[in-house]
């Protein structure tokens, strides 16, 4: 019954959803070997023909009379090559094909093909991994930045010393700000993300520790000040807690000034003048690019180059 459900699902895909990368991998582990061999044949003789999900079936069964062709496939550029090499890290083999899977990372023409490549360099790690995941801290799309900046901090084994003694993240990090960064729709903000993960990554190969990095944990602090400071991003009535802010040190300093900066991208008029008044001077190239954008608003231009040109001259 089990191998007339999928050899139906083989026949006619119409069943399964947009989303289901695969055919039925429940019904698929169920079957007696006999069955296992004829529903694992189908499969070949689809993934020859291109069938994505009857190739990732096949990696998920570890069929390994199938990796004739899925190394072949994996080697190709067939518009299935990088679903075969998806494939090939399942079985525990993605080392082999590591050179295509970076190329997949930072060069696949469609996103939710670079953040496949980005997941699986992980699990592959190495020097070939570490290149890719910083080329692909530069994507143009934020989602993929940020999911190369945690593939990064897991091949480089940063997780666990930013975590608090409960493995939770807490921002209190100058690497956790990097990932702020990165998420933003701002260029020079992306452009001071990528280049703060790099020189981790140089000074991590050099022998830097932890502490020396800024990427060891530390207890949470400032908690009031952040609130009051959410409040008044969402909230055009309440004003910004100048003062409070600027008793912040280090990260917390960073990150509050992050958030303010960040904030731009949905045009809060009252940005530039908080920023000069904490005196945050690392932010000028970001209100330059903004002050010289067609996107943006025409009125608050003017004040976006006041802002940088007194901010780059303190």
């Amino acid at each position: 019954m089990s191998l007339e459900r999928l050899l139906a699902q083989l026949a006619d895909p119409s069943e399964l959803s947009w989303k289901d990368e695969t055919y039925d991998l429940a019904l698929a582990g169920d079957l007696p070997a006999t069955e296992r061999s004829t529903f694992v044949a189908k499969l070949i003789e689809q993934a020859r023909e291109g069938d994505t999900r009857a190739i990732l079936t096949l990696g998920h069964l570890k069929a390994s009379e199938a990796l004739f062709v899925l190394n072949a496939a994996a080697k190709g550029q067939d518009p299935w090559s990088p679903t075969a090499r998806r494939a090939l890290v399942l079985f525990g083999r993605g080392a082999d094909v590591a050179n295509e899977i970076a190329h997949d990372a930072v060069h696949g023409p469609s996103k939710m093909g670079r953040i496949a490549a980005i997941l699986d360099l992980p699990r592959i790690g190495g020097d070939i991994a570490l290149v890719a995941l910083q080329e692909a801290l530069t994507d143009d799309d934020s989602d993929v930045r940020v999911l190369a900046w945690d593939a990064l901090v897991e091949v480089l084994g940063l997780a666990r010393r930013i975590q608090n003694p409960e493995g939770v993240r807490q921002l209190t990090t100058e690497i956790e700000v990097m990932r702020v960064l990165l998420a933003s729709e701002i260029a020079a903000l992306v452009k001071l993300g990528s280049s703060g993960m790099r020189e981790v990554v140089r000074r991590l190969a050099a022998g830097a520790t932890a502490q020396q990095l800024g990427i060891a944990w530390r207890p949470r602090q400032s908690e009031a000040v952040f609130e009051n400071l959410r409040r008044a991003m969402f909230e055009p009535d309440i004003p910004y807690p100048v003062k409070e802010l600027a008793t912040l040190r280090g990260a917390a300093r960073q990150l509050a000034e992050t958030m303010i900066v960040r904030r731009l991208e949905e045009w809060d008029v009252r940005v530039p003048d908080i920023l000069i008044v904490l005196d945050a001077a690392w932010t000028a190239p970001a209100l330059e690019e903004l002050a010289a954008s067609a996107s943006t608003p025409e009125d608050l231009r003017p004040k976006l180059a006041d802002a940088a040109r007194a901010l780059a001259t303190t």
